[in-house]
């Protein structure tokens, strides 16, 4: 077997691995559907909370998000925003909010890691029964704070809501696409693998954690993708993030498109930076016999959707031309099967949410692929490891 059959043999056995993972995830959520969660207890005996929101120059979303909040608190609980390295009101609207403030300034140390720890490190002094985090430009549906409390006291493990990022009125056709992606990552596939018993992936807002184990933790970083890199931790503690489908959190795509682009290249290029390092808590977790670690990991090396089908599509073109040249038909093979069945998993989620959240055109769907596609060699040429603020379109 020559080296070029060999080297598109081993990337087609990963890409296979990946999109049966993705495939599986897929049918499970649409075939098995959601476990019975835990039911909310009586305000009465409900563990106290405290909501913690990270802040960097929010001054424009701060007050919903806190009415929000503050509409879900029951006696004891608390809300503090930790206003990180903020050069607007942030921490006035805060105060004027009823939350309690903490004020951070260390421009050497900026992300969204640093000012979650700063929220834990002000908790220290009197510390509640669970720890909630919620973006700050987030808005909590009905009931949420309870059955995270719930889920996450019963199960001593962190709780991740359905976090769900949509287009917003008047939305382009294309962020409307990339909130059905984010459907898909963030609903359909963690439920999924709640159907199967597993854990998911942590998103960044709208996680709960029992305190014993959120201030065991190490949040200072500014990591770009903080959430991943905290849920991998949980789990290589014996502690899997568990997913919470009757709690919800939503917020909005930035309406400029650059801004969205951005923050897509800034999520896609973290989730690549982890998948390259997924190797070692994988063979940590098989030789555990860790089911929950290695499920997470597995799950984590599912690339972007524009990625997976990149990849594919890559794959079966050099195959194609490996048959051509004589070579073997293996890795065409397997790039038509992970594609097709890519493909086919996408549409049948497509055609699931088609009338909450995705146009009836599919030419959309094709659009933002393609966009996808274009941004793959900005993704493979810079880098960054770390957090970038996103900017909202309604910002000067």
């Amino acid at each position: 077997m020559s080296a070029i059959s060999l080297l598109l043999l081993v990337a087609g056995c990963l890409l296979a691995v990946s999109g049966a993972v993705f495939c599986g995830e897929i049918a499970a959520a649409l075939l098995i559907g959601r476990r019975p969660g835990i039911e909310a207890p009586p305000a009465a005996v409900r563990a106290r909370l405290a909501v913690v929101v990270p802040a960097h120059d929010e001054e424009r979303h701060l007050a919903a998000t806190l009415r929000s909040v503050r509409a879900q608190l029951r006696e004891g609980d608390r809300v503090v925003v930790v206003a990180d390295n903020c050069t607007d009101g942030t921490a006035a609207i805060a105060a004027e909010a009823g939350a309690e403030v903490v004020v951070r300034t260390d421009a050497a140390k900026c992300g969204k890691g640093y000012a979650l720890d700063a929220g834990i490190r002000f908790l220290e002094r009197a510390p509640p029964e669970i720890v909630v985090f919620v973006d700050a430009d987030c808005q909590l549906g009905p009931g949420t704070l309870d059955v995270l409390a719930a889920t996450a006291g019963a199960t001593a493990r962190p709780t991740q809501a359905c976090y769900l990022i949509l287009a917003g009125a008047g939305g382009r056709r294309d962020t409307t696409v990339a909130a059905f992606a984010q459907v898909v990552k963030n609903r359909i596939r963690p439920l999924g693998l709640q159907a199967l018993g597993l854990p998911c992936q942590l998103a960044g807002s709208g996680m709960a954690f029992p305190w014993p184990l959120i201030a065991t933790l190490e949040l200072a970083s500014g990591d770009i993708v903080e959430d991943l890199t905290l849920g991998l931790a949980c789990a290589a503690a014996g502690r899997a993030p568990v997913y919470c489908a009757e709690a919800l959190v939503v917020s909005e795509f930035p309406t400029s498109r650059q801004a969205a682009a951005l923050q897509r290249q800034r999520w896609q290029q973290g989730h690549l930076r982890l998948m390259a390092g997924a190797l070692a808590p994988l063979l940590t977790g098989l030789i555990r016999r860790d089911r929950h670690l290695v499920a997470l990991v597995l799950d984590l090396m599912v690339p972007p959707l524009t990625l997976l089908l990149a990849a594919d599509m890559i794959l079966a073109t050099f195959g194609a031309g490996l048959v051509l040249a004589g070579g073997s038909g293996v890795p065409l093979t397997i790039g038509l099967v992970s594609l097709l069945g890519v493909t086919g998993a996408i549409v049948t989620a497509w055609l699931s949410e088609r009338e909450s959240l995705v146009p009836t055109r599919p030419v959309a769907l094709l659009s933002y692929v393609a966009s996808g596609l274009a941004l793959t060699p900005r993704l493979l040429s810079t880098r960054p490891r770390h957090w970038i603020r996103t900017h909202r379109g309604d910002e000067p």
